[in-house]
């Protein structure tokens, strides 16, 4: 039996700001599981707040000549992590990675907008790229805004979730399979989950009200990682994972210090380990 299992984690690595990578690694390592990153860009900081960062592009044959490496040394993965790609050149490179470990269950969180628009480097056709690596994963977690930017259909809420649920329809014609979708409003809950499994629809809310942080998608993706390597359902990983960021949450609130500076998770990764 293996000591630990494996995950690899094809994401963007900040160096301030504690987003992506830098909230992912820790959390995934607390929790007994080895994070093995195949950075997908390199950033001096994250992108919010903090002006313009110096950016390191990492090329297509990067990640390809990974893949090809790990494979001639024998090397497997228990879990395969998409995340943040940049741009749509590298969507052919990651379907490759994925494809040289046909066995390995692939989760994919398509980081591309919020708040009912594409983040400013991003356009149709960068969702339109992402679309290919649907029928690769097991399991896709994206918010409500990538979810309508996925389907190309018109951004609305309108406190009526069979709209949420043509929507999980539409995923799955694309090839999605499960699916746990974040940001979801409903009545007096701002920020809802909604979990997608085996096409049954569960909503999970939460009446509580928290600030937003930077990271805190990373810090839900990373303990979901966690909780399911560790042979927890999807139910009971979604649950988790939301747990662990409230407490984050909680605790960053009770200091004063810049918003940019993301999500403190130390203090509370210091109570997992």
């Amino acid at each position: 039996m293996k000591p630990l299992k494996k995950a690899a984690l094809l994401h963007d690595l900040c160096g301030i700001g504690k987003a992506a990578l830098t909230n992912m690694m820790p959390i995934l390592s607390a929790m007994g599981v080895e994070a093995c990153p195949i950075p997908t860009m390199l950033l001096s900081t994250h992108t919010g707040g903090y002006g313009k960062p110096a950016v390191e592009e990492t090329r297509g044959e990067y990640i390809r000549a990974c893949a090809d490496h790990y494979r001639s040394q024998g090397i497997s993965f228990d879990l395969i992590f998409v995340g943040y790609l940049g741009r749509p050149e590298l969507v052919e490179p990651v379907l490759y990675f994925i494809e040289q470990f046909p066995d390995t269950p692939v989760i994919f969180d398509p980081i591309m907008g919020d708040h009912g628009k594409y983040y400013t480097n991003f356009d149709h056709t960068y969702g339109h790229a992402l679309r290919q690596i649907l029928p690769k994963a097991h399991i896709i977690l994206p918010n409500l805004t990538e979810c309508f930017l996925l389907t190309e259909k018109e951004y609305r809420i309108t406190g009526d979730h069979r709209n949420v649920l043509g929507l999980c329809r539409d995923l799955k014609q694309l090839g999605a399979s499960d699916m746990i979708i974040t940001s979801v409003p409903k009545d007096d809950c701002p920020k809802g989950i909604v979990l997608y499994e085996n096409d049954a629809f569960l909503y999970l809310g939460n009446g509580e009200v928290l600030n937003d942080f930077h990271g805190t998608g990373d810090a839900f993706d990373g303990m979901f990682i966690a909780k399911y390597l560790q042979g927890y359902t999807l139910l009971e990983s979604v649950q988790a994972s939301h747990a662990f960021v409230c407490a984050c949450i909680r605790e960053s609130m009770k200091y004063e210090y810049p918003e940019r500076e993301g999500l403190l998770i130390e203090k509370t990764l210091r109570k997992l380990v």
